[in-house]
């Protein structure tokens, strides 16, 4: 459809009746291959569809360019700045939503979703038409508003994850799964690390991204307490001397209502009491006072719970915390466990882990064992427990009393 410079001879006309217009930009790209056959017939008008379906004359179209659907609206004169964007913005979504409606199909399905609502929209004020020449006017009015489209479309990513957040947390939708931790002497389980899994869809790409997300947005602490009901509800039927390994965090176990009652009541449901949990400090936070830290996990420990230190090796900090903290266990990380058989370095490395921590009455843990040559070595090195895929895969479902071959 045809029309003067974005509808300009239309704007010049209805400012001479009324003194406030706004500039609404609609985003339609993102529908090219879904709107209804009627919004890209050549004879389409969008003026005559505005009218049937806003049913107002305060509102009318002015260009549509570049997939970009331009259209401007009348705004009372009764309402302040704020008040005025308030009211392009409600604008500019019902008119989303009367296209999104009328598109229908799995568009309108998603579309309308709350996450959804404000994707691609823009809207400003036209100010200064007083002492500025109309085109200039408009085409900062369409700037801010392109704008606004375009950061609504980049952010919405980020919007998504935080609705997706919000689900998995109201729906209690994260799951656990558990990897067992053998016993390299004798081959039976000596325990599970309860590993968080997020449900099949799910935006988030694997629990590492899930957990760092929610540290970004203040929910960190919700979805740890979620992910450990689940790790404990759902833990495998331990032995009395069997052990269930949790991944905290020291910025979470070091909030006061850490392992509250309602643990504890989780515990005593699954037959578990708190000797049988091991906390797993990763690597997701730093620990910046040790003093306190030590504190902290005497606290702990003084109602049963044991420490492990994890990722031993890949890094300083987790070297550091080690000496600091003495962990009941030191997870050495796979980086150091992978090929070892065929590198000098890292044998010598493992050898020195293993010497230390029988010096300071440690238990080792080996993860990340894919091969039974890494294990043969591991084996003969000292080491108490292995953990990695030759030995067992994550899953749901898992045997609790097997012995396992060490050849």
């Amino acid at each position: 459809m045809m029309t003067s410079w974005f509808g300009l001879e239309k704007v010049v006309e209805r400012i001479e009746l009324h003194k406030y217009i706004g500039v609404i930009g609609i985003d339609l790209s993102e529908w090219s291959n879904g709107l209804s056959s009627e919004f890209r017939d050549e004879g389409f008008s969008w003026s005559n569809w505005l009218s049937l379906a806003m049913g107002r004359n305060d509102l009318w179209f002015g260009d549509e360019v570049a997939s970009h659907l331009w259209l401007y609206a009348e705004i009372p004169g009764s309402l302040g700045e704020e008040e005025s964007e308030s009211y392009l913005r409600g604008l500019a979504k019902r008119v989303r939503e009367a296209i999104v409606a009328q598109t229908g199909g799995a568009i309108k399905a998603t579309s309308q979703l709350p996450r959804h609502r404000e994707r691609g929209i823009g809207y400003a004020q036209l100010k200064g038409w007083q002492t500025k020449p109309i085109k200039d006017v408009i085409y900062e009015g369409m700037l801010k508003a392109s704008v606004q489209m375009h950061a609504s479309l980049v952010e919405q990513s980020d919007w998504e994850l935080r609705y997706e957040l919000d689900r998995l947390l109201t729906e209690s939708s994260i799951k656990s799964v558990y990897q067992p931790i053998m016993r390299l002497g004798d081959g039976r389980v000596f325990g599970y690390e309860a590993l968080t899994r997020c449900p099949e869809g799910s935006l988030f790409d694997g629990p590492l991204s899930l957990f760092q997300f929610a540290e970004r947005h203040k929910q960190a602490f919700a979805l740890d307490r979620l992910a450990r009901e689940k790790a404990i509800r759902h833990c495998p039927d331990l032995g009395t001397m069997q052990k269930i390994f949790i991944n905290v965090t020291m910025s979470i176990i070091n909030d006061p209502h850490f392992v509250s009652g309602q643990t504890v009541r989780w515990l005593t449901e699954r037959g578990l009491y708190p000797g049988q949990v091991v906390f797993e400090l990763t690597e997701r936070s730093s620990i910046d006072d040790f003093e306190a830290a030590k504190k902290i996990l005497a606290h702990y420990r003084s109602q049963g719970y044991e420490i492990a230190i994890d990722d031993a090796g890949a890094g300083y900090s987790s070297l550091q915390s080690i000496v600091e903290l003495s962990p009941d266990y030191i997870k050495v990380d796979r980086s150091l466990v992978r090929l070892a058989d065929k590198d000098e370095m890292k044998k010598h490395m493992l050898r020195t882990f293993v010497r230390f921590a029988k010096k300071m009455n440690i238990r080792t843990v080996a993860e990340g064992i894919e091969r039974p040559e890494e294990l043969r070595l591991l084996r003969s090195m000292g080491f108490d427990f292995g953990q990695g895929y030759l030995l067992g895969r994550p899953s749901e479902r898992v045997v609790t009393d097997v012995m396992f071959g060490m050849k």
